[in-house]
Protein backbone atom coordinates (compact mmCIF):
# COMPACT_ATOMS: atom_id res chain seq x y z
CA UNK A 1 0.00 0.00 0.00
CA UNK A 2 2.73 2.36 0.81
CA UNK A 3 4.68 1.37 -2.23
CA UNK A 4 1.82 2.41 -4.55
CA UNK A 5 1.71 5.95 -3.05
CA UNK A 6 5.41 6.51 -3.77
CA UNK A 7 5.03 5.50 -7.42
CA UNK A 8 1.85 7.60 -8.18
CA UNK A 9 2.03 11.37 -7.35
CA UNK A 10 -0.92 13.04 -5.76
CA UNK A 11 -3.37 15.22 -7.64
CA UNK A 12 -2.06 18.33 -5.89
CA UNK A 13 1.42 17.64 -7.21
CA UNK A 14 0.15 17.07 -10.73
CA UNK A 15 -1.81 20.35 -10.99
CA UNK A 16 0.50 22.70 -9.04
CA UNK A 17 3.23 22.92 -11.70
CA UNK A 18 1.01 24.06 -14.63
CA UNK A 19 -0.69 26.57 -12.39
CA UNK A 20 2.60 28.13 -11.39
CA UNK A 21 3.64 28.40 -15.04
CA UNK A 22 0.38 30.04 -15.98
CA UNK A 23 0.74 32.51 -13.14
CA UNK A 24 4.23 33.43 -14.24
CA UNK A 25 3.05 33.86 -17.81
CA UNK A 26 0.22 36.15 -16.75
CA UNK A 27 2.63 38.15 -14.63
CA UNK A 28 4.96 38.58 -17.63
CA UNK A 29 2.06 39.59 -19.89
CA UNK A 30 0.94 42.14 -17.32
CA UNK A 31 4.43 43.61 -17.05
CA UNK A 32 4.66 43.74 -20.86
CA UNK A 33 1.36 45.61 -20.98
CA UNK A 34 2.61 48.06 -18.36
CA UNK A 35 5.79 48.58 -20.37
CA UNK A 36 3.78 49.21 -23.54
CA UNK A 37 1.54 51.69 -21.73
CA UNK A 38 4.55 53.55 -20.34
CA UNK A 39 6.09 53.75 -23.80
CA UNK A 40 2.81 55.00 -25.24
CA UNK A 41 2.57 57.66 -22.55
CA UNK A 42 6.13 58.84 -23.23
CA UNK A 43 5.55 58.98 -26.96
CA UNK A 44 2.23 60.69 -26.50
CA UNK A 45 3.79 63.35 -24.29
CA UNK A 46 6.45 64.09 -26.93
CA UNK A 47 3.84 64.39 -29.65
CA UNK A 48 1.78 66.75 -27.50
CA UNK A 49 4.83 68.95 -26.90
CA UNK A 50 5.60 68.97 -30.63
CA UNK A 51 2.00 69.85 -31.49
CA UNK A 52 2.00 72.60 -28.85
CA UNK A 53 5.22 74.03 -30.26
CA UNK A 54 3.81 73.94 -33.79
CA UNK A 55 0.63 75.69 -32.68
CA UNK A 56 2.73 78.31 -30.94
CA UNK A 57 4.71 78.89 -34.12
CA UNK A 58 1.56 79.23 -36.22
CA UNK A 59 -0.27 81.36 -33.71
CA UNK A 60 -1.17 84.90 -34.95
CA UNK A 61 0.87 87.79 -33.50
CA UNK A 62 -0.38 89.15 -30.26
CA UNK A 63 -1.64 92.72 -30.25
CA UNK A 64 -1.25 95.08 -27.41
CA UNK A 65 -4.78 96.25 -26.76
CA UNK A 66 -3.62 98.93 -24.38
CA UNK A 67 -1.22 100.48 -26.89
CA UNK A 68 -2.61 103.64 -28.50
CA UNK A 69 -2.63 103.75 -32.34
CA UNK A 70 0.16 105.76 -33.93
CA UNK A 71 -0.61 108.21 -36.74
CA UNK A 72 1.77 108.08 -39.67
CA UNK A 73 1.86 111.19 -41.80
CA UNK A 74 1.40 110.31 -45.50
CA UNK A 75 4.23 111.13 -47.87
CA UNK A 76 3.73 114.48 -49.63
CA UNK A 77 2.47 114.25 -53.18
CA UNK A 78 4.28 116.59 -55.55
CA UNK A 79 2.09 118.09 -58.27
CA UNK A 80 3.03 117.22 -61.82
CA UNK A 81 4.85 120.07 -63.59
CA UNK A 82 2.73 122.01 -66.01
CA UNK A 83 3.81 121.92 -69.65
CA UNK A 84 5.78 124.93 -70.71
CA UNK A 85 4.18 126.91 -73.48
CA UNK A 86 5.86 129.44 -75.71
CA UNK A 87 3.70 132.25 -74.35
CA UNK A 88 6.15 135.00 -75.24
CA UNK A 89 6.83 133.87 -78.80
CA UNK A 90 7.32 136.91 -81.00
CA UNK A 91 7.31 139.44 -78.13
CA UNK A 92 10.07 141.58 -76.73
CA UNK A 93 10.62 139.24 -73.78
CA UNK A 94 10.59 136.06 -75.83
CA UNK A 95 13.09 133.52 -74.44
CA UNK A 96 16.26 133.26 -76.51
CA UNK A 97 16.61 130.30 -78.84
CA UNK A 98 19.88 128.58 -79.67
CA UNK A 99 20.86 127.52 -83.16
CA UNK A 100 20.66 123.77 -83.75
CA UNK A 101 24.15 123.69 -85.28
CA UNK A 102 25.74 125.88 -82.63
CA UNK A 103 28.87 124.74 -80.88
CA UNK A 104 30.26 126.28 -77.66
CA UNK A 105 32.67 129.10 -78.34
CA UNK A 106 31.61 129.56 -81.98
CA UNK A 107 29.76 132.62 -83.36
CA UNK A 108 26.75 130.40 -84.04
CA UNK A 109 26.41 129.72 -80.31
CA UNK A 110 25.06 133.26 -79.67
CA UNK A 111 21.52 133.57 -78.43
CA UNK A 112 18.97 135.08 -80.81
CA UNK A 113 16.20 137.09 -79.23
CA UNK A 114 13.42 139.32 -80.49
CA UNK A 115 14.16 142.81 -79.13
CA UNK A 116 12.39 146.16 -79.06
CA UNK A 117 14.14 149.51 -79.56
CA UNK A 118 12.25 152.80 -79.86
CA UNK A 119 9.05 150.76 -80.16
CA UNK A 120 10.38 148.75 -83.15
CA UNK A 121 10.59 144.96 -82.93
CA UNK A 122 13.64 143.40 -84.56
CA UNK A 123 15.86 140.32 -84.51
CA UNK A 124 19.32 139.67 -85.95
CA UNK A 125 21.38 136.55 -86.64
CA UNK A 126 21.91 134.07 -89.46
CA UNK A 127 25.33 132.74 -88.41
CA UNK A 128 25.02 129.07 -89.31
CA UNK A 129 22.28 127.10 -91.02
CA UNK A 130 20.38 126.61 -87.77
CA UNK A 131 19.98 130.33 -87.12
CA UNK A 132 19.02 131.01 -90.74
CA UNK A 133 16.37 128.29 -90.57
CA UNK A 134 14.99 129.83 -87.39
CA UNK A 135 14.93 133.32 -88.89
CA UNK A 136 13.15 131.98 -91.98
CA UNK A 137 10.47 130.54 -89.68
CA UNK A 138 10.05 133.97 -88.00
CA UNK A 139 10.28 136.00 -91.20
CA UNK A 140 6.52 136.33 -91.71
CA UNK A 141 6.30 138.31 -88.44
CA UNK A 142 8.37 141.18 -89.89
CA UNK A 143 7.88 143.50 -92.89
CA UNK A 144 11.53 144.48 -93.48
CA UNK A 145 14.32 142.02 -94.24
CA UNK A 146 17.99 142.96 -94.75
CA UNK A 147 20.95 140.83 -95.85
CA UNK A 148 24.68 141.73 -95.69
CA UNK A 149 27.37 139.98 -97.78
CA UNK A 150 30.54 140.43 -99.83
CA UNK A 151 30.02 141.03 -103.54
CA UNK A 152 31.29 138.24 -105.78
CA UNK A 153 32.06 135.62 -103.11
CA UNK A 154 28.70 136.03 -101.42
CA UNK A 155 30.38 135.64 -98.00
CA UNK A 156 28.09 136.80 -95.27
CA UNK A 157 29.04 139.76 -93.07
CA UNK A 158 28.25 140.28 -89.40
CA UNK A 159 28.64 143.29 -87.09
CA UNK A 160 26.83 145.72 -89.41
CA UNK A 161 25.47 149.00 -88.06
CA UNK A 162 21.88 149.58 -89.21
CA UNK A 163 20.27 153.04 -89.14
CA UNK A 164 16.65 153.41 -90.29
CA UNK A 165 15.35 156.95 -90.98
CA UNK A 166 11.80 158.04 -91.72
CA UNK A 167 10.77 160.27 -94.64
CA UNK A 168 11.62 163.38 -92.59
CA UNK A 169 15.14 162.17 -91.73
CA UNK A 170 14.27 161.27 -88.16
CA UNK A 171 15.88 158.20 -86.57
CA UNK A 172 13.49 155.30 -86.27
CA UNK A 173 15.97 152.59 -85.28
CA UNK A 174 19.75 152.48 -84.79
CA UNK A 175 21.21 149.10 -83.77
CA UNK A 176 24.03 146.71 -84.67
CA UNK A 177 23.19 143.49 -86.49
CA UNK A 178 24.92 140.48 -84.92
CA UNK A 179 24.57 138.45 -88.09
CA UNK A 180 24.11 138.74 -91.85
CA UNK A 181 20.31 138.72 -91.59
CA UNK A 182 18.22 141.49 -90.04
CA UNK A 183 14.43 141.50 -89.58
CA UNK A 184 12.34 144.45 -88.35
CA UNK A 185 8.66 145.37 -88.03
CA UNK A 186 8.02 148.99 -89.12
CA UNK A 187 4.84 151.04 -89.42
CA UNK A 188 3.69 151.59 -93.03
CA UNK A 189 5.61 154.37 -94.76
CA UNK A 190 8.79 155.28 -96.63
CA UNK A 191 12.18 154.80 -95.01
CA UNK A 192 15.89 155.17 -95.70
CA UNK A 193 18.02 152.25 -94.53
CA UNK A 194 21.71 152.93 -93.92
CA UNK A 195 24.16 150.05 -93.38
CA UNK A 196 27.81 150.33 -92.27
CA UNK A 197 30.04 147.22 -92.06
CA UNK A 198 32.43 147.38 -89.10
CA UNK A 199 35.23 145.54 -90.93
CA UNK A 200 34.68 147.71 -94.02
CA UNK A 201 35.35 151.05 -92.36
CA UNK A 202 37.20 152.36 -95.40
CA UNK A 203 34.01 152.23 -97.46
CA UNK A 204 31.16 154.66 -97.24
CA UNK A 205 27.88 153.52 -95.62
CA UNK A 206 25.37 152.16 -98.07
CA UNK A 207 21.91 153.73 -98.28
CA UNK A 208 18.73 152.24 -99.75
CA UNK A 209 15.06 153.18 -99.62
CA UNK A 210 12.27 150.94 -98.45
CA UNK A 211 8.52 151.30 -98.93
CA UNK A 212 6.58 149.52 -96.20
CA UNK A 213 2.93 148.70 -96.80
CA UNK A 214 0.30 147.26 -94.53
CA UNK A 215 1.07 143.73 -95.77
CA UNK A 216 3.95 142.00 -97.48
CA UNK A 217 7.68 142.30 -96.82
CA UNK A 218 10.34 144.61 -98.23
CA UNK A 219 13.76 143.03 -98.85
CA UNK A 220 17.04 144.86 -99.23
CA UNK A 221 20.43 143.27 -99.91
CA UNK A 222 23.70 145.09 -99.11
CA UNK A 223 26.98 144.02 -100.75
CA UNK A 224 30.52 145.22 -100.10
CA UNK A 225 33.51 144.80 -102.39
Amino acid sequence: MSSSRRENPSSETLFSAPFKQTKETLKMVKMHKISLMATALILGGGMLQSASAQQADNAPPAYDLDASPRYQEPAPVMPAPLPRSNFYAGSESAPPSRSSDATPGSPASRLMQVRIDQGIRYITGGVGEGERAELNALSNQFNLRLMFAMQGSGEYLSAVRVNILDSHGGSVLSVESKGPWFLAQLPPGDYVVEASATDQASQQPQRKTAHIEGSGQSRLDFYWR
